[in-house]
């Protein structure tokens, strides 16, 4: 067998194709051809100051897909022209655009050989270093060998005008056909603005992005010239201010996880670098062992980001091949992607940035735990104004923007950077439960699931209370109120991480761009998974047309004896006006306790218990008479609703009354929340509010 190191070395072992881009490449295009079109007012030719340059700009993360996507794009133009792109040319004047862009001619340029350069007068000069190294970078992609920067310089002045005549030159292409510079690297002004002799602003201030932006916009007004910026930078932050450039909107263009239908197509096309050329899949999947189980084991390790899927693949087949056996099940491929070694190599180029964190940093990367773990998405304003700070701070740490919308992401933290930030000796007992919560659940969980802001602070507050050494009203009504409560002698004595709810579906979700189905629990599946949540710590709850399953669950033991209590907790009625009913009630508790009993309790050993708690902001009129003002426990073989309802052995039923709830989520936060849900089913952070934010987090932040 190999060493570890070798087991689990990232070497490059195959040739990737690049998969499901057909968003990004069309509003590429979309901003290619505003750039086209509005070139006039660019020139002054028109007295429009309405225009703004634009300029596609790719997310910050290694790894994330910039350079091969800046290098394929007009390639998947082909490739998309007359299916995904159709939409887009549905007029002439964008049809022709359209056609002109099939035939254009593509430079790529990397920046990281930006250098100072002669002639003397020239030497610090940064649009000379430029317009030089677009000169050599043309040189070397048709193989001719270049000049000096001073026999350059002498041959082609310093102009927009006679630079790209000259490369058009090189290149072999006429004066009307397009050119599309790709310019990779930018973010290496970080270190290399202090080569170059730069504007300062009215405070003294230099700010090297703006410089080369416009250097960019002067570029622009040349006649069917294009660009695609990208690269991956801490500088290039919204608080440098790279909108204060004269006429230019950086268009961020946030480049989409593949989920895991395009991960089978990427799997099945990506070949093995040997003679024969194999499909990767072909090498890792034995004949029990679909490609789709192996997609969805990828997504969930990896979030899907492009460069961390490649870096997985790669240790994955050096694991096989050394071994010489494929995977023979998808519990055997989760078991190694799990593996703390397999996690941490995978994870190394990526999570450098976080774990160096300052303080204030460190109070935002809480609230982004909360974003990925409730679903919390935000918006982008694209004038990148200093207030976009939450958007600047994912940049800065590295993490990856899920994008709903071209104006809308959610913070995706993959399973195997979780591992890294837990492992951190800084990491808080808040950020541990977060962490932890995160990677228990498959990653579509955090973009499917039901769970919602409220569910969560509950739950963690719960949590939180429950593990505090400091006794509080809560821990005593739940003592007073439930006998196993009694008996579990709190605080508990490990914090478990909450488990979000993954409801089983009778169907397979399926994509119609590539007929490839989203995995999803069967009900033929129901059984084998109940028998494993004891060892999983997580429990499954079917899904039906009427009713659902809670929304949180977590698990406690006992400090002094061998008692296990797992808890749902269902968060009902929220806002509703009329307030939640016995039936509302009873269906949880069938959907929760039933089936946990049948399943699980009634084999398992008497020290293992179950419990739901019913969280509701208000009680309905009947539910209200008959528990008065105050909370309810209803133990084994009690009956509620009339009767309709028995509780099973070893089994607990709470019921929170409207004030006690508040121990759980003041009144304040409350009110917070009710605003923002008037306003959307999912609110976006800034309908939350920062203030309303970090009020949760200090709430959660005085029970560690």
């Amino acid at each position: 067998m190999a060493s570890l190191d070798e087991k689990w070395e990232a070497v490059d072992k195959f040739k990737s194709v690049v998969v499901d881009r057909e968003r990004d490449v069309f509003r590429v295009t979309e901003e290619l051809y505003d750039l086209h079109s509005n070139r006039e007012q660019l020139r002054g030719v028109t007295s429009s100051c309405n225009y703004r340059l634009t300029i596609p700009f790719a997310p910050h993360l290694f790894g994330s897909g910039k350079t091969t996507f800046a290098r394929t794009y007009l390639e998947l133009v082909q490739r998309f022209g007359e299916t995904f792109l159709s939409t887009f040319a549905s007029d002439p004047l964008r049809r022709a655009f359209l056609e002109n862009l099939k035939r254009a001619s593509l430079l790529y340029v990397d920046l990281r050989g930006l250098e100072p350069t002669v002639p003397i007068e020239f030497f610090r000069n940064l649009e000379w270093a430029v317009y030089y190294l677009l000169f050599g970078s043309a040189c070397n992609q048709m193989g001719l060998p270049f000049m000096k920067a001073d026999e350059v310089y002498r041959h082609i002045p310093p102009c927009p005008c006679f630079l790209v005549g000259e490369l058009r030159s090189i290149l072999g292409i006429p004066s009307d056909q397009f050119l599309l510079l790709a310019i990779d690297e930018v973010g290496v002004f970080d270190t290399k603005g202090t080569l170059f002799e730069l504007e300062k602003n009215d405070k003294g201030v230099v700010r090297p992005y703006n410089d080369f932006f416009g250097i960019i916009s002067q570029l622009c007004k040349e006649p069917d010239l294009f660009f695609i910026v990208v690269g991956k930078s801490k500088g290039l932050s919204i608080k440098n201010y790279v909108s204060s450039v004269s006429k230019v909107i950086l268009h961020f263009i946030s480049l989409s996880p593949l989920d895991a239908s395009s991960i089978v197509e990427f799997l099945e096309k990506s070949l093995l670098k040997t003679p024969t050329q194999v499909p990767v899949c072909n090498v890792l999947c034995s004949s029990s062992f679909s490609v789709n189980e192996l997609a969805d084991s990828l997504l969930e390790c990896t979030g899907g980001v492009p460069g961390l899927l490649t870096r997985a693949v790669n240790m994955l087949l050096n694991y096989i091949v050394a071994r010489n056996q494929p995977f023979i099940s998808k519990e055997e491929c989760l078991t190694c992607m799990n593996d703390y070694d397999f996690r941490r190599i995978c994870a190394e180029p990526f999570v450098e940035r976080i774990l160096i964190l300052d303080e204030d940093r460190r109070s935002v990367f809480d609230l982004l735990l909360m974003m990925a773990l409730y679903r919390i998405p935000s918006k982008v304003d694209d004038r990148l104004t200093s207030e976009s700070f939450l958007y600047d701070a994912v940049t800065e740490m590295g993490l990856y923007r899920y994008p709903i919308d071209e104006n809308t992401f959610q913070v995706l933290i993959p399973k195997v950077f979780v591992v890294i930030f837990k492992n951190d000796p800084s990491i808080s007992s808040l950020e541990k439960i977060l962490l932890g919560s995160l990677d228990v659940e498959p990653v579509d969980c955090f973009f499917y699931s039901k769970c919602r802001v409220f569910e969560g602070i509950v739950a963690l507050r719960l949590v939180l209370m429950l593990s505090s050494k400091n006794r509080n009203e809560l821990r005593d009504l739940l003592c007073q109120l439930s006998p196993i409560w009694k008996q579990m002698k709190l605080p508990i004595s490990t914090i478990s991480p909450i488990h979000y709810m993954k409801s089983v579906v009778s169907s397979r979700e399926t994509r119609s761009e590539s007929n490839k189905s989203r995995r999803t629990f069967a009900n033929a599946e129901w059984n084998n998974i109940i028998r494993e949540t004891l060892y999983l710590e997580t429990i499954y709850i079917l899904l039906d047309a009427t009713s659902y399953s809670p929304d949180i669950i977590f698990k406690l033991q006992s400090p002094v004896e061998p008692k296990v209590l797992t808890v749902g907790v269902a968060c009902k009625g929220r806002w509703r006006s009329e307030g939640i009913g016995w039936s509302d009630i009873i269906d949880e508790a069938k959907k929760f306790l039933d089936p946990v009993y049948d399943q699980v309790l009634s084999s398992a050993m008497d020290y293992h218990h179950c419990m739901l708690i019913i969280v509701s902001t208000k009680l309905s009129l009947n539910v209200s008479n008959e528990l008065g003002s105050q909370s309810r426990c209803y133990s084994s073989g009690m009956f509620i609703g009339n009767d309709s309802f028995k509780v099973p052995d070893n089994c607990e039923l709470v019921i929170l009354c409207e004030r006690d709830v508040q121990m759980l989520i003041d009144e304040e936060i409350l009110s917070g929340l009710e605003r923002a849900f008037h306003v959307s089913r999912n609110p976006t952070f800034w309908d939350f509010g920062l203030d309303l934010l970090g009020r949760i987090r200090n709430s959660f932040l005085s029970w560690q």
